[in-house]
């Protein structure tokens, strides 16, 4: 079952354009994924009402949120890359703005959790680091009890011991089974730990959505000092450093003398996938793009869609 169905939905900023198809499963987390200006937080924006869409359809359990806005988006919070509330305001005025909007709204879960990460209630938001701020936003999302969380860099500029009490309290709302979580993130680490499905999005489109688990079986990272014709022909993506190439493939069956064989992490099969730096022009190849994207230069679908 899918907690959000996003059909074709599309954006248009001239120069960027998005045009997204996902399904986001009900009780799961989902990594969202992509370099900087892939679109993931126009996806988002746009889930949220933020961005307008020129076409496409978003439905909550099979019901579209055309028409039954203000009932789905009560089920829906969101933490934005920005807050996107008056950081002018205190916490302690946030808190009783919260109350009153959100009839939900779980005051003593609060409590429990500005003491958790240190906050005053009593200093201006927008005195409060960067860290800091991420942290409030996080808190004021789940007091508002939602069964789907949006997160857009939850953990960006959180130091590494409340990093994992963010990722903690993301486990924690995920103990209740009927809840969804889709968390876009630069810091791969996090998805390694708690995703359960994967999704890459690149220029705009959704390049892979798969299981976290099965994504990682199916490739092999080989650390080697030499690239031979044998391994750019296997190669997905290819990256090159002052010790010699790291090959993904999904070839499991190499080996040989010299090479080094993992399964790759998701940071690694990012890395491979998004920015590959080495081409073979001579064959007419090149690899960049999406998850299995070695294809040929006057291919006219690069990304298999």
């Amino acid at each position: 079952m899918y907690g959000l169905e996003i059909q074709n939905l599309a954006v248009d900023f001239g120069k960027f354009k998005m045009n997204a198809t996902v399904n986001i499963r009900r009780g799961c987390i989902t990594g969202l994924i992509g370099r900087n200006g892939a679109g993931k937080s126009t996806l988002i924006k746009t889930i949220m009402r933020q961005q307008d869409a020129l076409s496409g359809k978003i439905l909550y359990d099979g019901k579209p949120f055309k028409g039954n806005e203000v009932e789905i988006l009560n089920k829906i919070a969101c933490v934005f890359d920005i807050p996107h509330f008056n950081t002018q305001l205190k916490p302690k005025s946030l808190f009783k703005l919260c109350k009153s909007i959100y009839p939900q709204f779980d005051a003593e879960l609060y409590e429990r959790l500005m003491k958790k990460f240190n906050l005053p209630s009593d200093v201006r938001v927008n005195k409060f680091s960067f860290g800091m701020q991420r942290k409030y936003c996080l808190i004021l999302a789940l007091c508002q009890k939602p069964d789907i969380l949006l997160l857009d860099e939850p953990t960006s500029g959180v130091d590494p011991y409340d990093r994992n009490n963010v990722v903690e309290l993301i486990q924690e709302f995920m103990m209740d089974e009927s809840h969804t979580v889709l968390f876009s993130t630069h810091i791969t680490e996090d998805l390694d730990r708690i995703a359960d499905y994967i999704v890459i999005m690149q220029d705009g489109v959704i390049t892979l959505d798969e299981e976290k688990e099965s994504i990682c079986e199916n490739y092999r990272l080989i650390q080697c000092a030499e690239l031979t014709d044998e391994l750019k022909k296997e190669a997905v993506g290819i990256q090159k450093s002052m010790f010699g190439y790291t090959v993904l493939t999904k070839n499991k069956q190499i080996s040989g003398e010299g090479l080094q064989v993992k399964v790759p992490t998701v940071e690694e099969l990012f890395v491979h996938t998004l920015g590959n730096e080495v081409s073979d022009s001579a064959n007419g190849r090149y690899m960049n793009g999406s998850f299995g994207a070695n294809f040929g230069a006057d291919s006219d679908d690069p990304f298999n869609l």
